[in-house]
């Protein structure tokens, strides 16, 4: 099992030295315990970086967010202070968790067990994310451009030709059938509604009746739900 490492930024050495006791408590390693910006930006930009940074926001020479916004880190962010007036901000430079001082020992335990669950879902997405196809490849004029699955609107087949929809309205032949196409993409992304349609969830705007509407107006026929698919269709959306 891999151990844990820490850095502390913090200018109380008190604070410091009990946060310190606290994470050794829960066998993570405490690396560094540094009072200033201008220090912190040096260690980070010559040293590994560790799975946790402890930052107190005041600092003795300005505002931990300047670390941050100089230093770019892979490291779970946790901001420490006495002010509950800096959460938006500590979001803003990805900072996973938010502790007013004084922290105690409960409240340290809770955000490691969250931050942990945080990144098992993570990487559960990532992992789920990874089995399914992120784009298509599709020729038009003698060029050939890729179309990421973001993009795409709708699949839909029409004369034994499957397409698929871009959002800017540009409909483009591909060579792969609906079914495959189902056991292509990601599922939480995209539903087949009917025989000859598969859809985008994030362009659905309105469901009528047993009939969608999508953005823009990006309507190929009639967008139908199927009887045997609508109960589904509505778990999924």
């Amino acid at each position: 099992m891999k151990l844990k490492t820490a850095l502390i930024i913090e200018d109380e050495i008190p604070a410091s030295e009990r946060l310190k006791r606290l994470l050794e408590a829960e066998n993570i390693t405490v690396l560094n315990q540094i009072q200033s910006v201008k220090k912190s930006i040096e260690w980070l930009q010559t040293n590994s970086h560790p799975d946790f940074i402890f930052s107190d926001i005041r600092l003795s020479d300005g505002e931990a967010f300047e670390i941050f916004n100089i230093v770019k880190t892979n490291a779970k962010l946790i901001f420490t202070t006495a002010y509950d007036s800096y959460a938006i901000k500590a979001f803003e430079v990805k900072g996973l968790a938010y502790l007013l001082k004084p922290i105690d020992n409960e409240q340290l335990k809770n955000t490691l067990v969250n931050l942990n669950e945080m990144a098992l879902i993570f990487q559960n997405d990532v992992k789920y994310a990874s089995n399914f196809e992120s784009s298509f490849l599709v020729s038009f004029g003698g060029k050939i451009k890729k179309v990421t699955c973001e993009d795409i609107v709708s699949f839909f087949s029409e004369n034994n030709t499957t397409y698929l929809m871009t959002e800017e309205g540009r409909i483009y032949p591909i060579s792969k059938s609906l079914e495959k196409l189902e056991t292509m993409l990601n599922s939480k992304l995209f539903f087949r509604i009917n025989r000859s349609q598969i859809v985008n969830k994030k362009f659905i705007v309105l469901v009528n009746k047993d009939t969608i509407e999508l953005k823009y107006g990006l309507q190929v026929n009639e967008a139908r739900i199927s009887r045997a698919r609508f109960k589904k269709f509505k778990e999924w959306l």
